[in-house]
Order: C-alpha cells, then sequence, then structure tokens
C-alpha cells in the first residue's frame, strides 16, 4: 500500500475514534423517554428563552461593533494599525468565564464602577456584555481579513458610473463582504450560544441552557439529560458549518491595488475615537484583575495586599500550571502535526477519501466544547485513557483542529502543485520532500497553528469541565473553583497568570514572523 494512502488511512481512523465514536456513544446512551418530559419543562424553556434572547442581542451587537473596528482599520487614516488589531484580540488570550469576573469586578454588586454608581449588572445585562467582549475579537478579525479580498478597482468603477456612497457600500462592499458577515453572525450566535463562562459568571438565578446542561451534568450526575440538552446545542452550530462547508465564497482571491483611502477627517475622528474606546474598555476590564489581585478585600479592606498571591501560591498553583503547560504543549505538537498532514492529504494528495478527511476533520465546528466533553465523559468512561491527561489532551486537539486545519490547508494550496511530480520522478522520499520542501514553504503558518492550539488549549474550560480529576486539573478551571466561592482576587490572579502565558507565545510567533519578514525585505534590496 502506498505511504500516502496509509497517512489518509491513519487520520480517517484517528478521526473516526476521536470525534465521531464518542458523539455516536452520547447519542446512544440517551434514554429518549425522557425528552419530552425534559424539553416541557419551566427550566428548560426559561433556559432556551434567555439564551435565544441575549445571544440574539449579543450577536447583533457584536457584529456591529466588529464592522465598524474593522472598517476603520482598512478603510480609514488611523495609525498604528497593527499594534490595535493586536490589542483588540486581546480578549481572546483569556477564558470567557474571565470576561464574566471582570465585568463582576467592574460592575457587580461591589464592583469598582457600579457601587459608586449604585448599579448592578447580574443577570441578562452582564451576560449580553461579557458575551460582546468574549465574541467581537473572533467576528473582527473574520471581517478585516473579508476586507482584504474586495476588488478594489470596483470602487473606480462605481465612481465612474456615478454611484453615491450608501450605493457603492450595498453594490460593492457589501457584495464582498456578505460571506464573511454571515459567516461572522453564524461563528459568534454559535459562540455565545454554547458559552457557558460568562453566563456561570455574571447570570445571577437568569438561567441559560449551556449552564442548565452544566448543572444536570455536574450537580445531578444526570448524563442522558445533559445530552438531550447537548443536541438543542448543537443546532446553530450545525447550521453554521452547513453554511461555511456548502456556499460559495465569490470574493476576489487575485492581487488588485490597494484601496485609496479617502481624506475625511471627520470619519477619521469619530472612527479612530470609537476605537479607542473600545480599546480603553478592554484595558480598564483587564486592569481591573490587577486591581483585585492586589486589594485585601473588595468588600471590607480595600488596601494594598498580597494575601491573595500569598494564598494562590500557597495552594499548589505550580501543579496547575504545570498541567496547563503539558496539555497545552501537547495539544500545540500533537495537534499540528495531525492538523497539518490531515491538511497535506486533501491539499496536496487528494483523491477519492480526501473529502472524507476533510469533512471528518471540520466536523468539530459544528461541536461546541460542552458538548465535546460530555461524548467524551460518556464515550471514554471506564477507559485507559479515562482521567489521565490523554483524554484532556486529545479532546483539546479535536476541539480545535477544525481552524488549524484550514489554515494549513488554504497554505498547502499555495505551494507549487508540482513539487509531488518532480519528486517522484527524481526518486525522491515523500517525507523528504515535505521535511525539506514543503514544510520550509509553510513555516509561517505551522507557527500560526502552534500558537492557535496552545492559547485556546490554556483558556479552554468547557471541553474539559466533565474530564479533569484532582491530579490533571488545568489552571483554567481553577478560575471557575475561586470565582464560585466569590475569592475574586484569586480567580484575577489566575486569569493573569494564563494571560501572560498566552501573551509570551503571541509574542514570540511575532517576533519569530517580524524577523523572517525583515529578512527577506533585506534579501529582496540585495
Amino acid at each position: 500500500m502506498r505511504k500516502k494512502s496509509k497517512t489518509k488511512i491513519f487520520i480517517i481512523i484517528f478521526l473516526i475514534i476521536a470525534v465521531l465514536y464518542p458523539l455516536i456513544e452520547m447519542l446512544v446512551r440517551v434514554e429518549w423517554s425522557d425528552f419530552s418530559k425534559l424539553v416541557t419543562s419551566h427550566n428548560f424553556i426559561e433556559s432556551l428563552t434567555n439564551s435565544l434572547f441575549v445571544t440574539t442581542i449579543a450577536t447583533i451587537i457584536s457584529i456591529a461593533i466588529a464592522y465598524v473596528l474593522a472598517f476603520t482599520l482598512n478603510r480609514t487614516n488611523i495609525k498604528h494599525r497593527a499594534v490595535l488589531k493586536v490589542l483588540l484580540t486581546l480578549p481572546m488570550l483569556i477564558p470567557s468565564i474571565s470576561h464574566g469576573l471582570g465585568l463582576i469586578n467592574l460592575f457587580g454588586v461591589n464592583g469598582i464602577i457600579s457601587k459608586a454608581l449604585s448599579f448592578n449588572i447580574i443577570g441578562s445585562i452582564g451576560i449580553i456584555m461579557g458575551s460582546i467582549i468574549y465574541s467581537f475579537p473572533v467576528a473582527f478579525l473574520m471581517l478585516d481579513d473579508g476586507f482584504n479580498y474586495i476588488d478594489n478597482s470596483m470602487y473606480d468603477a462605481a465612481k465612474t458610473l456615478g454611484l453615491n456612497k450608501w450605493q457603492t457600500f450595498k453594490k460593492v462592499t457589501l457584495c464582498y463582504l456578505k460571506k464573511p458577515i454571515i459567516s461572522a453572525t453564524f461563528a459568534v450566535f454559535t459562540m455565545i450560544f454554547t458559552d457557558y463562562g460568562v453566563p456561570l459568571a455574571v447570570g445571577g438565578k437568569f438561567l441559560t441552557l449551556p449552564v442548565f446542561l452544566y448543572k444536570e451534568v455536574i450537580g445531578l450526575l444526570d448524563f442522558s439529560r445533559g445530552t438531550i440538552i447537548g443536541l438543542f446545542l448543537l443546532v446553530p452550530a450545525f447550521i453554521s458549518f452547513l453554511f461555511d462547508n456548502f456556499t460559495k465564497d465569490h470574493t476576489n482571491t487575485s492581487n488588485n491595488k490597494g484601496y485609496i483611502i479617502p481624506k475625511n477627517k471627520l470619519r477619521d475622528i469619530l472612527l479612530t475615537t470609537f476605537t479607542y474606546l473600545v480599546l480603553i474598555f478592554i484595558v480598564v476590564l483587564i486592569g481591573s484583575f490587577v486591581y483585585y489581585a492586589f486589594i485585601n478585600n473588595y468588600t471590607l479592606d480595600r488596601s494594598f495586599s498580597l494575601t491573595h498571591f500569598e494564598y494562590v501560591f500557597d495552594n499548589e498553583i505550580g501543579t496547575y500550571i504545570f498541567n496547563s503547560l503539558i496539555i497545552s504543549i501537547m495539544v500545540a505538537i500533537v495537534g499540528t502535526i495531525v492538523a497539518y498532514f490531515a491538511a497535506y492529504t486533501t491539499a496536496r494528495v487528494k483523491g477519492k477519501t480526501a473529502r472524507i478527511v476533510h469533512i471528518l476533520t471540520i466536523l468539530s465546528l459544528a461541536v461546541p466544547g460542552i458538548v465535546l466533553g460530555l461524548s467524551y465523559s460518556i464515550g471514554f468512561k471506564n477507559s485507559f485513557i479515562y482521567n489521565t491527561f490523554i483524554i484532556l489532551i486529545l479532546v483539546n486537539i479535536v476541539h480545535f483542529i477544525a481552524t488549524p486545519y484550514l489554515m494549513a490547508y488554504n497554505a498547502l494550496q499555495k505551494v507549487n502543485q508540482n513539487f509531488e511530480a518532480v519528486a517522484e520522478s527524481c526518486s525522491i522520499p515523500k517525507f523528504k520532500l515535505i521535511k525539506d520542501v514543503i514544510v520550509p514553504c509553510t513555516k509561517k503558518t505551522i507557527r500560526e497553528m502552534i500558537a492557535y492550539f496552545f492559547v485556546n488549549s490554556m483558556i479552554t474550560i468547557s471541553a474539559i469541565a466533565f474530564l479533569f480529576n484532582v491530579g490533571t486539573m488545568p489552571l483554567s478551571l481553577l478560575i471557575n473553583n475561586y470565582e464560585g466561592t466569590m475569592m475574586l482576587g484569586e480567580a484575577a490572579i489566575v486569569s493573569l497568570i494564563i494571560l501572560t502565558f498566552n501573551i509570551i507565545v503571541k509574542g514570540i510567533v511575532y517576533m519569530i514572523n517580524r524577523k523572517e519578514f525583515m529578512r527577506s525585505e533585506e534579501n529582496g534590496a540585495n
């Protein structure tokens, strides 16, 4: 059997075991007699209604903010675009529950701001605010990328035809950004609808579907009811999956001339002000962690103190850091290898099984983390990997593999498609071709894949909430414990530790990429 066939078969077997098997096991063990009773219960109807309400509002606002920010960075004369783009994505480097925690610090019952103004945001308002902060960076990146594929010559054509600004927006900008906007909307809706970190932190008595599932499984150990709830969480994700993979993208992929930004001082001032207001809010939110970490007691004594640090470091924080680093590093290494070879078999080797590999790999996009974690808890219970680091590493790889896979897939398609034919004619082994030619051509993408796996494994909570034990508990779940007992100072410290590690990793990747870019510029000049 040819090596490329062996690679495909290995990847297919891996994906069937890691993706399909636990989902099938979860469905098989459902007691369907509970279905009618559950979906007609007061708690279920209330949580579903609440989830749809906050998700819809938060999605609309999140997409609007993301579009304005993407427009500002691409269609105005704002300065420091690269730095602003990095800073606006800082919320992606901490767990979703940390956003809720930050809002408690600022607007909770005893928050820094709410205490002065006598109000708090616990409940639906808090969930909406936290969900917006948690989700808008994802939509922003998708829309920012969408602006790069607009055929800018169309603006000249619109001007020649005498179209006004509104007509140009509808006929040109909106035409090219239609799919990115719809994709971003589905992605954000799914993120918010399936997240339980923010509602758990600031929801109070406002029950949402993911929190309902969490309480049913963790609190009552009712996996059957939890699975039924999980099926409802699959719906928006599955619709998003179908849309992204079975609709054509009509955006322009060819190189075109750069967009000439017309001068407009009022536009630049208003949009720059808006961008910096969003950025200030992000900085204040993260800054609240620092404040709470260094005060004695947020309700009684707000004097400077290192009490929270002493408590955290006296309670084996090093063990949790070690666990998180082991999980994240292994996910980054193994996940990148699996995603890269899966992408290679679909982008370079092709064949009858390539489509199967492609669908199985991106299938995880349709499975929310909390549902995936539940399926692993049911599917692999009593197996040798249960309650070990292996299951935590495996679930994180599956949870996050789709995006790195697509990154590698797109990069590999751009590499000269004749390399394999030349290598075969020269009797060069496939592995040597990949190692010496293909990998060097895509090393920037590989670094981004590694960073993506690492960062997301550090911040995830939903996918691993049902799978850890005392010896394997990662750092992110410690936030859950501290927040639940209102130890906000300790939770703030853990959030800052996670943020620090993620900034370091992203910073290393950025510096390597920048150094490589500068070197290529120098070589080009010579």
